[in-house]
């Protein structure tokens, strides 16, 4: 591994070279293929067509190849029309195959998109010698290969994609997230859905030169895929994978000179970077902040552990040393060392003589804890009829959960004591209710 990571070259001094006179044409013309397939790729994420994409992209190919033999050049200009009846062509057959078979809709996909991919290659398998078309150029990508008239083309599409999404925007998202919704409404799920697979297919074709069939499907589903782990809105997703799908050619140009490796290649290197990156550092749903959100949450329930520990033990008349604590809360000590640092931070403990105390504030939090638990107690047994041997360690769970106890409590309709007959103790004058006043105070 050591071996082949040194042959791997970095020239720093290459990275702004894809910008430069030379490959404007070519950068710019896979900046708009990102663009268009990240847009794309949102409604086919979204509607969990990934794998429609992926058919997409390899069925275009015996329509890339009957184009070429028709008129002799492999200007996207020239393959479009045939790329694009045959991406048409395939979306249709697996309706077909999953409508008047028993197969699956997934394995229709696989089914269509496999034989027309295998019938593209015998067709260039096929052509005579001497043939100049580059199987390799359509299969993996050149964006180096791209020309101007490639460009003009990628020009005319992206905008239209864009467009048709603006237009569209209302019609296409409740198609996405609720076609039974969107069929009441008058809406045609089968004509958006065949309108999807147009524009999936015009821009796959034009993006042929930029990643090639096999990687394309990587450009419509990685940054999308990406956008979708950041927001929470169709509107700022589309707009996430537009930006992540152009960030993802232009860097991918610039790693694939500064490497010396082919473009289409680190191209979607790249996007896979950008989502990585996303799972992980997403504030709503990546890896890290959920790690951060759970250890919050246990260090509460930690703190409160503690505390309704301290309670316990200065209510049964025993010394409560860390030692006791430990016992009573079945913490670690680290834990337990943490939680209660913090409840002296907070002046809900105090420390005299190795010995814990609860504050005025500390008893009343404790008190919050002790009345949740108990009343939790009550619902589970008279409102879930659950077993009362069982209900204790569901309770010191749900405890956690106070803001409710008030609610429940009303619900019950103030009841004095829990399944077990000990007495749920009141919060005095800050109650809410006068059935709760006339309470005796723990």
């Amino acid at each position: 591994m050591n071996a082949l990571l040194a042959q791997v070259e970095l020239d720093w001094t290459q990275w702004l070279i894809p910008f430069s006179s030379p490959w404007k044409e070519e950068t710019l013309c896979s900046v708009l293929v990102g663009i268009a397939c990240g847009v794309l790729g949102c409604f086919v994420v979204l509607r969990r067509m990934a794998l429609i994409g992926d058919a997409l992209s390899h069925a275009v190919l015996p329509g890339v190849v009957i184009a070429f033999l028709l008129t002799g050049s492999t200007e996207i200009g020239r393959l479009f029309l045939g790329a694009l009846l045959a991406g048409v062509l395939a979306a249709g057959l697996i309706k077909l195959v999953s409508q008047f078979s028993r197969t699956k809709e997934d394995s229709s996909i696989g089914i269509v998109f496999t034989a027309m991919f295998a019938f593209g290659v015998i067709l260039a398998s096929s052509l005579p010698r001497g043939t100049h078309f580059d199987l390799k150029c359509f299969l993996f990508g050149d964006p180096l290969a791209v020309g101007t008239n490639d460009l003009i083309m990628m020009a005319v599409v992206a905008p239209i994609v864009l467009l048709t999404v603006f237009l569209l925007y209302h019609r296409l998202k409740i198609v996405s997230f609720d076609p039974i919704v969107a069929s009441t409404m008058g809406i045609s799920v089968a004509a958006a859905h065949y309108l999807l697979m147009g524009l999936l297919s015009a821009t796959v074709v034009v993006g042929l030169k930029t990643t090639g069939v096999v990687l394309v499907v990587a450009m419509v589903i990685t940054p999308a895929s990406a956008a979708y782990q950041l927001s929470n809105r169709l509107w700022s997703m589309l707009l996430l994978a537009g930006l992540f799908g152009a960030v993802s050619a232009a860097a991918g140009m610039s790693v694939a000179f500064m490497t010396n490796s082919p473009t289409g290649p680190a191209m979607v290197i790249v996007a896979t970077v950008i989502f990585g990156l996303t799972v992980v550092l997403s504030p709503n749903h990546g890896v890290l902040f959920q790690a951060l959100r759970r250890r919050t949450v246990r260090r509460h329930i930690d703190r409160e552990d503690c505390l309704k520990a301290v309670y316990r033990l200065a209510d049964s008349g025993a010394g409560c040393t860390l030692s006791e604590l430990i016992r009573q809360s079945g913490l670690s000590r680290r834990r337990a060392n943490f939680s209660t640092r913090s409840l002296l931070t907070d002046r809900l403990v105090t420390l005299r003589a190795g010995s814990f105390a609860l504050t005025d504030a500390g008893r009343r939090r404790a008190v919050e804890l002790v009345r949740a638990h108990r009343l939790w107690e009550s619902y589970l047994a008279d409102e879930a009829r659950i077993d009362v041997a069982t209900i204790h360690d569901v309770a010191e769970r749900l405890e956690h959960a106070h803001e409710l106890a008030d609610e429940v409590d009303q619900k019950l309709g103030f009841p004095r004591r829990d399944p077990h007959g000990e007495e749920i103790p009141s919060l005095g004058p800050s109650g809410s209710s006068p059935e709760k006043e006339l309470r005796t105070s723990v």
